[in-house]
């Protein structure tokens, strides 16, 4: 893995260690009687998970997929047991170098051994699907459990194993050609329809904008590592997944996986925290009472989650439009897409907003709390433009662009000898290479037409990216003024003491500050 990626893994851990030890000590100043609790909590919850070893890719898959031989070959020695049964009953890891391959149990293997699978896929960064082109690649199973790893956000590349043409020697070499075309043919029609049906699992359209299916053939890889024939490892697409591999991991969603659970358990303990906090100022111990305070910070918190994802849909869906802007060099509508896109994030904020609200007018009507349903979310898009494109240069139109102008068709004393067969043939070779050469400009033009669309989807891409930060900041911020607003009513309308009450503000003016903390790594995680 690159120096950069461990360096912002570890500044990250290094971040969230120093939160976590904030809190410590917090706790230790606040919270005398229960220091020791919450600061074995913190330690095992959290401190102990900040490990930014070397990062875990998952080969998973129905059995009999060619999982181990993929494995062997990405090792290039045999450290998994192949055969045409189950052999993975437990989890195994395989020191692959800069990252560690780990062996599952396939899809459908006992339920116990599914289960410590799932529980295992939250610890690692890249899963690797594993799909045999000649077992049951439609399989509703594969889809349903795709489907989750995209629901959870882990990066994921689609293997489809190749497990060969048959070949029958006594086939000449016309008819083995043959047979090898139309099993490529194969090949691309079942990585389509893979795609296809992990659209219908998800509801997400934009699946191949997202996910790839890499097609290799392991036993190749496997072979060209036995019998020491590069050529065929390299022919096999075993390399390029390892090379696709090392690029998924230096990736931020990689960054962000390893830290996923440790910053949701150190939000547990500022949640516990605030509970405590918020009884002693509201002079209101009562279990039931701690029991609406807890469920409205964990209804904050999923609220909070929900809005990042939300926020995030709503400016990857203007990516099309974007990018094609891009394409046609206005830049300029970039403000006005940034605008739609805010006023849709503002509307999914003010249904969450109104969510919360309902919760609290059905749990604490007692209290005659003030709910303000308007929006306090605030954003400037005045004078903002996007990326543009490099200028093309004239000068590099490519092969075939230019006129097509081919020698004249010479016509000589003797050319009334020519039979009229001959005369034929050399008209057709003379209108074949004119379609040749109008076929390469063709290629080109749709060549340089996509090359300018993916570039201008990286642009989009970065400038989105951009956006989105912005946009989460900016509902944070909001749904953080709002809840505090009604932190502070309930504890005002409730208190017994005026000196707790001030004393609990101060507690949760630093609780806060942790908060915040927290929430800054957890946004450039993000």
């Amino acid at each position: 893995m690159e120096e950069k990626v461990m360096e912002k893994k570890r500044d990250a851990a290094s971040r969230l260690n120093g939160v976590a030890q904030d809190f410590v000590r917090f706790a230790g100043e606040e919270f005398a009687d229960d220091f020791s609790y919450f600061s074995e909590k913190t330690e095992e919850n959290v401190i102990s998970l900040l490990d930014v070893g070397k990062p875990k890719v998952m080969v998973y898959g129905i059995y009999n997929s060619g999982k181990s031989t993929l494995i062997n070959s990405l090792c290039r020695e045999e450290v998994a047991e192949t055969a045409d049964r189950p052999m993975t009953a437990q989890i195994a890891e395989y020191d692959r170098g800069d990252y560690c391959l780990v062996d599952s149990p396939g899809v459908n293997a006992p339920i116990q051994h599914e289960i410590v699978t799932e529980d295992y896929v939250n610890k690692c960064h890249i899963i690797l699907f594993v799909i045999s082109s000649k077992g049951l690649f439609e399989d509703r199973a594969n889809y349903e459990k795709l489907a989750k790893l995209i629901a959870k956000e882990i990066p994921f590349v689609i293997v489809l194993n190749d497990r060969g043409c048959p070949m029958d020697r006594r086939w000449d070499e016309e008819k083995r050609k043959r047979a090898r075309f139309e099993h490529d043919q194969e090949l691309r029609v079942i990585q389509y329809k893979i795609i296809q049906n992990l659209i219908k699992a998800s509801g997400d359209q934009k699946i191949a904008d997202r996910y790839e299916v890499v097609i290799l053939n392991a036993k190749k890889a496997w072979t060209g590592v036995v019998k020491d024939k590069p050529g065929l490892y390299e022919a096999s697409g075993v390399e390029f997944l390892d090379r696709r591999i090392s690029q998924l991991l230096n990736s931020d969603a990689s960054a962000a996986a390893v830290f996923q659970q440790p910053v949701q358990n150190l939000k547990e303990c500022f949640n516990e925290a605030e509970k405590r906090i918020t009884q002693e100022m509201s002079g209101n111990s009562s279990d039931d009472f701690a029991m609406r305070l807890h469920v409205l910070e964990s209804k904050r918190d999923n609220i909070m989650q929900d809005l990042r994802v939300l926020t995030r849909q709503a400016v990857r869906s203007r990516l099309e439009e974007l990018t094609n802007s891009y394409v046609n060099g206005d830049g300029d509508i970039y403000e006005t897409i940034a605008n739609s896109i805010f006023m849709d994030v503002e509307d999914r904020y003010c249904a969450k907003v109104n969510e919360l609200l309902v919760y609290v007018d059905h749990n604490f009507r007692d209290l005659n709390l003030f709910k303000d349903h308007m929006s306090n979310l605030k954003f400037d898009s005045a004078g903002r433009t996007g990326s543009a494109l490099a200028q093309e240069e004239a000068a590099d139109a490519g092969p075939g662009v230019e006129e097509i102008v081919l020698p004249p068709e010479k016509r000589g004393f003797f050319d009334f000898l020519k039979s009229r067969k001959r005369r034929e043939r050399e008209r057709m070779e003379r209108l074949e290479r004119e379609a040749e050469l109008r076929n390469e400009r063709a290629q080109y033009e749709i060549q340089e037409k996509i090359r300018r669309k993916q570039e201008a989807r990286q642009l989009a891409e970065s400038d989105l990216d951009i956006l989105y930060r912005e946009f989460n900041d900016i509902v944070n911020a909001g749904m953080d003024e709002k809840y505090d607003d009604l932190i502070s009513q309930i504890q005002q309308i409730d208190c017994l003491n005026k000196q707790a009450q001030e004393e609990g503000r101060r507690r949760m003016e630093r609780l806060r500050e942790l908060r915040k903390a927290l929430s800054s790594i957890e946004n450039s995680l993000n």
